[in-house]
């Protein structure tokens, strides 16, 4: 992939996580439909390549058969984000232990027997 392409798709990226970590009803949406929203966000899918909708709504991007080199990088790359947006919604809920609110990690991991 062109290292021009690649830097202004990372800025883009990059401003579409930032939103998902400070603003919770835009991340329930990129959670529900990543895909929508990285191109609301500016950023366009590779040639010849389709939005699929699996099992549970999951929205994902399979490579054409025929696509190039190129192609592939850029599906490659919409891949690795897509993961990390379904890591987004896969956050543990969490726990308050008195007074205190923490994660369910960090509560397992609490030593003092208040978790």
């Amino acid at each position: 992939m062109d290292k021009d392409k690649k830097s202004e798709m990372d800025k883009k990226w990059t401003a579409i996580a930032a939103r998902a970590v400070t603003d919770e009803d835009f991340k329930k949406k990129l959670v529900a439909t990543p895909i929508d929203l990285m191109i609301e966000g500016g950023l366009t899918l590779p040639e010849g390549v389709e939005i699929k909708v699996g099992a549970g709504q999951v929205q994902s991007l399979p490579i054409p058969s025929d696509a190039s080199d190129v192609i592939k990088e850029e599906v490659k790359w919409w891949m690795w984000r897509l993961d990390s947006i379904r890591e987004f919604g896969r956050e543990k809920p969490q726990k308050t232990v008195g007074h205190m609110s923490m994660s369910a990690q960090e509560a397992d991991d609490d030593e003092s027997g208040l978790g």
